[in-house]
């Protein structure tokens, strides 16, 4: 063949080419934002040619080495297709993960489109080969390779199925005739390979969170998920969403359950425990289990579509009944009491005034106890000597008087009405009632309190500074205590997730606030490059579009929690019930205390008197003289 022959084949390969690549992408990819293209430096000459389309947002790089910074910035500049040679895709599938997972743009749906050379020494069983063992290709569902054969261009895709050998099969999609720029058969380029994926296992992390996520052992022997390599069946509210995905798409679930680090903790070396902790290190593909759209975990995960929205409550102390005797001191407020002893004071110092300095020959000089005792007496009702020697004396007694009958009255009045009517402490009923009151709070995880750590709010920030976290055997010693919160989450239909320290032992000790302390939504989350991320969405707004989990809420409840529990927390609010009682011994102790009181005090005084006289009496008298003097 001459040079001119060879030429003239060249230009048909690259013009061939370039009209496939066209035809590909105003056929499939109309969605995609931008594409890029990663060139070789050894074979780059045709593929060179599609950075020259004006209507494709185009973006072009050389790989070096293994950086996944360098493809990451092509990332967040919206590329989801990859257009490459041969050359550049082992690099490529090398940094694919890290490039995507530093990346803050995430779209599941990548293409992938490979462009052989004609000329390579590499065979093409090797090629498909390298595929297959790559990690990387647990990610990819779109991919197309074009392999160019004399005057077509054989294009292929791999199986997207299980792990076994039929996984492996590569198959020939269609083949494109270079020379009049047809298609052998019309085969669709990208089919919908996630409609039957027979049975192939992904990974989901999770952990018994009732009635969000159970998981059973069974004997089925084709079972929708597996634990420890034991054939298990997943149930709660999240549980059932991940089944109906298997039985749709016919997958299967591997499950990791970390029960110690619950929803867990991302730490910036990308580490971590609990179901973000392996989402973080891909231990796993999906996580459920009530999960909440957590700032810091955005930095590392994708979400999927919301599930509900969740509130969070705290269960706290119920008020307790105040004694009867203590109602005397709660008559009138603090501001009345200090009023009330500061027109004792002034109306003893009045008469005491009146007594030393009435210049009268009938006036009648009381000392300054005498005049105290004779106020107090008033005040109290007792037997009193009216005073009435100077004018000053009577109009004084007459206010006295006056005074002390309507302020009686009115005391009398309002404790009996007090103790018709038993008081309570104030309830913690809201945000700012708990932060005044100091309320410590309480639950397993940090995951509680977490949404309200960024929070400007005084009174939430005074909350979250009062959270403390336990351990199950901890918490189930607080809450039989009843001086503590504990953290609720309130479920969308009347139920409500808490854990299985609340007993029916204990349940009489609380009551839920009527304000919620914040509300955040829950999510499933997945790994930034998970492809089916869309499809799991999208079952779970139907899901919620077609109420089912109003049905599967109740159903899920009376399965896995104590129903009981749950009524008297639906109740919890009601006004405790005091039926009428026989008053006791506490229902007195106020008038015994200031008797009590009195008693001690004279005896006291008392012993006082009888030691002084005692040290007077012995006292030789001209000592006597100088002290007394």
């Amino acid at each position: 063949m001459d040079s001119r022959a060879i030429a003239s084949s060249g230009d048909l390969l690259e013009s061939g080419l370039q009209a496939l690549i066209a035809h590909i992408y105003s056929t499939y990819m109309l969605e995609i934002y931008a594409t890029c293209l990663l060139l070789s430096k050894n074979r780059t000459a045709f593929i060179r040619q599609f950075a020259l389309f004006p209507n494709y947002p185009l973006a072009t790089m050389s790989p070096e080495g293994h950086k996944p910074e360098q493809l990451t910035e092509f990332i967040d500049l919206g590329c989801h297709a990859f257009v490459m040679d041969q050359d550049v895709l082992e690099t490529f599938l090398d940094v694919y993960i890290r490039s995507h997972d530093l990346a803050m743009f995430r779209n599941p749906n990548k293409t992938i489109i490979v462009l052989r050379d004609s000329d390579s020494a590499i065979d093409r069983a090797v090629l498909f080969d390298m595929f297959h063992r790559h990690p990387a290709m647990r990610e990819i569902v779109n991919m197309l390779i074009l392999l160019p054969k004399d005057d077509r261009v054989d294009l292929w895709t791999h199986r997207y199925v299980s792990t076994s050998e039929r996984g492996r099969e590569m198959i020939l999609l269609d083949s494109y005739l270079l020379s009049n720029g047809t298609f052998v058969f019309g085969n669709h380029l990208f089919p919908n390979k996630l409609l039957n994926m027979e049975r192939r296992t992904f990974r989901l992390a999770s952990f018994r969170l009732i009635p969000h996520f159970i998981v059973k052992p069974t004997d089925d022997p084709y079972p929708l998920a597996t634990f420890h390599r034991q054939n298990v069946t997943i149930d709660g509210m999240g549980g059932l969403l991940m089944a109906e995905f298997c039985i749709k798409f016919n997958c299967t679930w591997d499950v990791s359950i970390d029960q110690l680090g619950e929803w867990g903790t991302i730490y910036e070396n990308w580490t971590g425990n609990g179901i973000v902790g392996t989402l973080a290190e891909r231990r796993a593909d999906v996580g459920i289990g009530s999960l909440l759209s957590w700032w810091t975990s955005h930095q590392y995960l994708g979400f999927t579509a919301v599930l509900r929205k969740v509130g969070i409550g705290c269960f706290v102390p119920r008020p307790h009944l105040i004694p009867t005797w203590k109602t005397v001191a709660l008559v009138f407020s603090p501001t009345v009491w200090i009023c009330s002893v500061l027109s004792v004071v002034c109306c003893i110092a009045m008469y005491d005034l009146i007594s030393r300095y009435d210049p009268s020959p009938e006036a009648e000089h009381r000392s300054l106890g005498w005049n105290a005792v004779n106020v107090v007496a008033m005040f109290l009702f007792n037997g009193a000597k009216i005073l009435y020697g100077s004018l000053s004396e009577c109009v004084l007694s007459i206010a006295l008087i006056a005074f002390t009958i309507n302020f009686g009255n009115i005391f009398i009045g309002k404790n009996a009405s007090l103790q018709a009517f038993p008081l309570f402490d104030p309830p913690i009923d809201t945000i700012e009632d708990m932060a005044k009151a100091g309320m410590i709070w309480s639950h397993t995880h940090e995951a509680w309190a977490h949404s309200v750590r960024k929070t400007s709010n005084p009174y939430l920030m005074q909350v979250a500074t009062n959270y403390r976290i336990h351990p199950i055997p901890e918490l189930n010693v607080l809450a039989d205590q009843g001086k503590v919160g504990f953290a609720v989450s309130k479920m969308n239909y009347g139920h409500f997730m808490i854990g299985d320290f609340i007993t029916a032992k204990n349940v009489m000790l609380y009551r839920m606030m009527t304000e919620d302390l914040y509300f955040d939504w829950e999510v499933s989350k997945v790994t930034k490059t998970w492809p089916l991320k869309d499809l799991l969405s999208d079952m779970i707004l139907r899901f919620n579009d077609g109420g089912l989990r109003e049905f599967q809420e109740p159903v899920q409840a009376k399965r896995h929690m104590d129903y009981g529990v749950q009524i008297k927390i639906f109740h919890s609010q009601d006004r405790e019930e005091v039926p009428p009682h026989a008053m006791g011994c506490e229902d007195l102790l106020a008038p015994f205390i200031v008797l009590g009181a009195g008693v001690v005090v004279a005896l006291v005084t008392f012993v006082g008197e009888m030691t002084w006289s005692w040290v007077e009496s012995r006292m030789p008298k001209n000592l006597k003289w100088v002290v007394f003097k």
